[in-house]
């Protein structure tokens, strides 16, 4: 078992659910669980129910759909009828990012939660400063008291969603790396976990079977740029938010992410001088690109996902409404260069 105490206390282990969870939750007589109704989390759903045979717990369900201030109160509530001030989210962004914008709401009452984050998918630790979902603004949130980090809950992911959220994860690193911003330990963590991505996700998508090494690295990755993330991201969530808000949860995150991050690098260059070359030559690969544009292209058609837009079905006469509303969102002020509606528009044209 391994127990990581930058920015939150996690455990990291195969069978962390059964080994590190009950001693963390102790003689707790009752908690309430948040689920994300996504594929595989009813398995990790029914790990921590039994590891946690001696609590009495409460399941909620997250509603993707429902209003964010709506979904939190539901939370409180059911925390208060069941008299519990602890809150354990399985599941990626929803359930994760609900549970923490409720207990920031708690705190502003004076109240304390207790929040321990059991991750499903390669997406979210909770370990970003902010919360956003869907529709909402960014928050600054508490993060969870407790991430308890088990490789093993990938093992029921399918293929396609696992280089899906793998891609997500190494273009929030990418974007980590290339920021301005001055933060060594960050930018160290950003190539970190690029290079145990690129050089593992391959080998899980080629075994027939679940490789446990290689999804062991896949989740190391993932915990190691959310780390990483302490330090910034840069505009290209502010250009996939538009369409996924548009489009819905049918479009996967990581399908956008590839072409997106290949024409952002190429308008962001000139502002991000020669840190791409860095991180392109950490990439885990046998061939050389001129690019590094080319370099995400390449690894993306390699494990199988799109390279542009026109390959995820995007519809182009779209792309004047998605360039404003990219233009307008909070996340592309943490772009290195400074994005226009024009300057969007570009993008979403090269990307297609």
């Amino acid at each position: 078992m391994t127990l990581i105490g930058y920015l939150t206390r996690t455990h990291f282990a195969e069978a962390a659910i059964e080994d590190a969870l009950p001693e963390e939750v102790g003689s707790l007589s009752s908690a309430l669980v948040l689920v994300e109704d996504e594929p595989g989390n009813a398995a990790v759903c029914a790990r921590v129910q039994e590891a946690l045979g001696n609590t009495t717990i409460s399941l909620a369900r997250t509603d993707a759909d429902a209003a964010q201030q709506e979904a939190i109160s539901r939370i409180l509530s059911a925390l208060r009828d069941i008299r519990t001030g602890t809150l354990i989210a399985i599941g990626g962004t929803v359930a994760i990012g609900q549970a923490r914008l409720a207990a920031e709401q708690a705190a502003r009452r004076g109240e304390r939660l207790t929040l321990i984050a059991v991750p499903a998918t390669l997406c979210d630790f909770g370990l970003a400063r902010r919360v956003r979902l869907s529709h909402g603004q960014p928050v600054v949130c508490p993060r969870p008291d407790e991430i308890i980090a088990d490789p093993t809950v990938l093992e029921e992911t399918p293929p396609r969603r696992l280089a899906a959220a793998s891609m997500e994860v190494l273009v929030h690193a990418i974007e980590a790396y290339a920021s301005p911003v001055y933060h060594p330990p960050a930018d160290a963590l950003a190539l970190e976990a690029t290079r145990r991505l690129t050089r593992w996700l391959p080998v899980a998508l080629a075994s027939p079977t679940p490789h446990r090494e290689a999804l062991r690295e896949l989740m190391a990755a993932a915990l190691t740029a959310g780390l990483a993330l302490e330090k910034a991201i840069g505009g290209v969530d502010a250009l996939a938010h538009p369409i996924k808000v548009e489009l819905g949860p049918d479009i996967l995150h990581g399908d956008l992410h590839a072409p997106l991050m290949a024409a952002m690098a190429d308008f962001n260059t000139e502002a991000v001088g020669d840190r791409y070359a860095t991180m392109a030559e950490t990439f885990a690969r046998t061939t050389r690109e001129p690019h590094f544009s080319t370099t995400i292209g390449a690894f993306a058609r390699a494990v199988g996902l799109p390279s542009s837009l026109r390959e995820v079905g995007i519809d182009r006469a779209r792309f004047d409404r998605f360039a404003e509303m990219a233009a307008n969102d909070p996340g592309a002020l943490a772009n290195p260069r400074r994005l226009t509606p024009g300057d969007c528009r570009r993008i979403f044209e090269a990307a297609w």
